[in-house]
Parts: C-alpha cells; sequence; structure tokens
C-alpha cells in the first residue's frame, strides 16, 4: 500500500509540475493542472483495484494514473476555456483562484465592476451584482440583463459536458423568509432565460440561499449592497455538487 501511495504522489507531482510549467500564470497550478493531479490520484487508486489481474499492482497504478490524469487534464481545459469564453463575452477579465492556498481577501465584484468570472479548483463561478439584472426587490429581469445572458447562455452552450448551478443571494436586511423567496425568485428567472436561449433544462438547477454566505460585511451598506447578487456555477458533469446554501 505504501508503494502505491508512493507511486501516486510521484505521478501527481509530475503531472502538476508539467501542467504549471506550461502554464504562464505564476500564482498556482492551472485549472487543467489541477485536474490532471486530482484525475492521477483517483485514476491510480481506480487502476490498482480493477487494472488486468496479469500487470502487477505498480503497473496498473501507473496506467490507471496516466488516464485519470488524462480525463482529469480535460475537465480543467475545459473549465478553463469556459472561464476565458465567459470573460470576453462579458468584457471581465477572469480572476484565477484556483490556488487553494490563496484565501481571496476581497469580494470578487464592487460597485464599479459588477460582474466578475472567478475560476476556482473545480468550478467556474460567473458572479453578478443584483443591480444588472434586477431591479429594487424586483425578480423581473432588466433588457440588458436578458442581453448579458444571452451571452452566457452561448458560451454553456458551446460546452455542454458541464452543469450550471444558478444560486440567489440577499442581504440580511428584512424577513430572511421573505428574502429567500426572493432569491430563489431570482435564482429561477436566471434559469428560465438561459433555457430561452436553448440551454438545456436538466443542466441547470437553482437555489436561494437569502443572506447566507456574505460576500461582505452585513452592517454596511456598501457590504449590503455587494452581498445582493445571483452566482452562476459551472461544473464538470459528473461531479458532486454541493448545496450551495449550507
Amino acid at each position: 500500500m505504501r508503494k502505491i501511495l508512493a507511486l501516486l504522489t510521484i505521478t501527481s507531482f509530475l503531472t502538476v509540475g508539467c501542467a504549471t510549467t506550461q502554464s504562464s500564470q505564476k500564482t498556482g497550478p492551472s485549472k487543467t493542472a489541477t485536474g490532471a493531479a486530482i484525475g492521477a490520484v483517483a485514476g491510480g487508486i481506480l487502476g490498482a483495484v480493477t487494472g488486468p489481474k496479469h500487470a502487477n499492482k505498480g503497473k496498473r497504478v501507473l496506467l490507471g494514473a496516466a488516464a485519470g490524469a488524462l480525463i482529469g487534464g480535460a475537465i480543467g481545459y475545459i473549465l478553463d476555456q469556459q472561464a476565458k469564453s465567459l470573460g470576453k463575452d462579458l468584457g471581465v477579465q477572469p480572476i484565477d483562484n484556483t490556488n487553494p492556498e490563496v484565501k481571496p481577501t476581497e469580494p470578487p465584484i464592487t460597485e464599479a465592476k459588477p460582474v466578475a468570472v472567478v475560476k476556482e479548483p473545480e468550478k467556474v463561478r460567473v458572479v453578478m451584482k443584483d443591480t444588472v439584472l434586477f431591479d429594487f426587490n424586483s425578480y423581473q429581469l432588466k433588457p440588458e440583463a436578458k442581453e448579458m445572458l444571452r451571452r452566457v447562455a452561448r458560451t454553456l452552450n458551446e460546452n455542454p459536458d458541464t452543469v450550471v448551478v444558478v444560486v440567489g443571494y440577499t442581504d440580511s436586511t428584512g424577513s430572511f423568509n421573505y428574502n429567500v423567496k426572493l432569491s430563489e425568485k431570482r435564482a429561477e428567472a436566471v434559469r428560465n432565460e438561459l433555457i430561452l436561449n436553448g440551454v438545456d433544462p436538466s443542466r441547470v438547477v437553482t437555489f436561494g440561499c437569502g443572506p447566507k454566505h456574505p460576500i461582505a460585511p452585513n452592517d454596511t451598506p456598501e457590504g449590503r449592497f455587494l452581498n445582493r447578487r445571483v452566482e452562476i456555477l459551472i461544473y464538470p458533469k459528473g461531479q458532486t455538487i454541493p448545496n450551495p446554501c449550507d
């Protein structure tokens, strides 16, 4: 077992090293590298357990790790490309939060920059300030919001091997139940617009989290302003998706 773990460690280290060297990013491994490393470890374990019996266990580990790295790297590449396309379509530079050792210290959006595309280790996150989508206390999309979501839908349609989670958030002002309902209706409005623009309904789920998980303090007007938002989370198909409200 120790030999297997050593092989997996070496394989994943080499995978990340190679992919990082090819990347121009200096803040940590790219999403492709992260996906390849995860795939290498998972594939190695699977290879050890299920590989051809005529091969020794070490070979099965390496074969499984190589296959897993290819799959994981492909998933990472897909997410990288989606982040780039979304950034281009929405007129923003994607934020790279793929290095788990570096914790973000600022909200991804500001009053001056109300839309953000964030690359994270296992997903792409599109953050939209509520004012670019809705009027105050409303869940009816603005005309300009529909155009923005049309561009998002185009990228999603070009990359069908992902699933989409739309999450609505509010600030902490007012009734908790009212805020949850409003956030649910706003998430549903965004989902419906994506579907109207050709995204397969089976790919898109919604959550309304109300005031949970603020990205800024709720005790200031500026913080509450940023917390009222909608997020579109893009995951590779087959990945376990956590409940964003937990």
